[in-house]
């Protein structure tokens, strides 16, 4: 039930978590076999039970906290800060395309490396948007951390 790990770039730990679950449930009932008897479990099938809610209020806080940290920590390597809720604008058209998270529309190296963006939780044609603009993009602050560290400050990999 750890929401962390629905996450796409936290697949690997959630199927790690997954396979600790199983297996301890698959232990359980084969010990509770060997030792004769078999606990009864009532356990409610997963159409009958309440849904799980989440609060949008909590989830904008939290993804504006993830926002404002990450250009924190950006700002602390020297680069400059990028554009909360930067919009992208079609060049032909000055249509609104799309409204990026966080945006470094002249890159992290500005004028030197190409436009970058943070998108937290948007749709696939947000982030196809943002390519054809020529961004290149990152969906989790841990990439965009390794994209810095290894591309912008030429960190070695530790």
């Amino acid at each position: 039930m750890d929401r962390d790990l629905w996450k796409p770039e936290n697949y690997s730990a959630f199927l790690e978590a997954r396979r600790e679950l199983l297996a301890r449930a698959a232990n359980d009932f084969l010990q509770g076999l060997f030792a004769g008897s078999v606990a009864e479990q009532v356990i409610a099938p997963v159409l009958e039970r309440p849904p799980v809610s989440v609060s949008i209020e909590t989830k904008v806080e939290d993804e504006e906290e993830v926002l404002r940290s990450c250009n924190k920590w950006i700002a602390e390597h020297g680069l400059p800060e990028g554009e909360l809720m930067y919009e992208l604008v079609d060049n032909e058209s000055n249509e609104a395309i799309a409204i990026l998270d966080l945006a470094w529309p002249n890159g992290l190296q500005e004028g030197l490396s190409q436009p970058v963006a943070l998108l937290i939780d948007e749709p696939i044609e947000v982030e196809e948007a943002v390519n054809r603009a020529g961004f290149q993009f990152f969906s989790s602050v841990k990439a965009l951390r390794g994209y810095v560290k290894r591309e912008i400050l030429a960190e070695a990999p530790n």
